[in-house]
């Protein structure tokens, strides 16, 4: 976490990674005025502590904006949707992923053990339904917290972080929650 947003190096085959860095806005931040040379010096500051291999470039900057959708339903007649078809998250903690292989590991349950497919389609979406909002919102609410316009707003996000960190088993509870979702 930055004063300018998340940023995060998504490991790919091919030994490079892809970076995501989310932030305020152009109007708020200079990340994409930077030359190569000062992203590739700003990186190297901000993940020098975390064991990744240093940076030497970065290819051209693709900017898109990022906002919430959520289907209000996942299911309408014999249609499921699943992952990015049922909501876009914001991608701070890489949450979109682990909802779509729960999505799809309890509908396939569901099917495995139907009847009546209308019925179990209903099932999958009631059982659904609290992990999947629960989710959302705690996504939203943690990206919404780097725009923070108000007096203090960054202080008390940045403590809540800290104190997070620093309770350990609080930490692990959150984080098998936002792996194996809320039950």
């Amino acid at each position: 976490f930055t004063q300018h947003g998340p940023v995060a190096l998504l490991p790919l085959r091919s030994g490079n990674a892809a970076l995501v860095w989310c932030t305020h806005g152009t109007t708020h931040c200079p990340v994409g005025s930077w030359s190569e040379a000062e992203r590739v010096l700003r990186l190297n500051e901000i993940f020098s502590d975390t064991g990744a291999s240093r940076i030497v470039s970065v290819t051209a900057l693709a900017a898109f904006p990022l906002r919430l959708t959520a289907q209000r339903t996942l299911t309408a007649g014999r249609v499921v949707r699943i992952g990015n078809a049922a909501q876009t998250l914001h991608p701070v903690a890489g949450q979109g992923l682990n909802l779509g292989l729960r999505d799809a590991f309890e509908l396939v349950h569901v099917l495995a053990h139907a009847r009546n497919v209308n019925t179990a389609l209903h099932d999958f979406e009631w059982r659904r339904a609290k992990d999947r909002w629960s989710t959302v919102a705690a996504t939203d609410f943690l990206a919404r917290s780097f725009t923070w316009q108000v007096r203090g707003g960054h202080s008390l996000r940045d403590l809540g972080l800290v104190m997070l960190n620093a309770l350990g088993p609080a930490k692990s509870a959150l984080a098998r929650c936002m792996m194996f979702g809320a039950r």
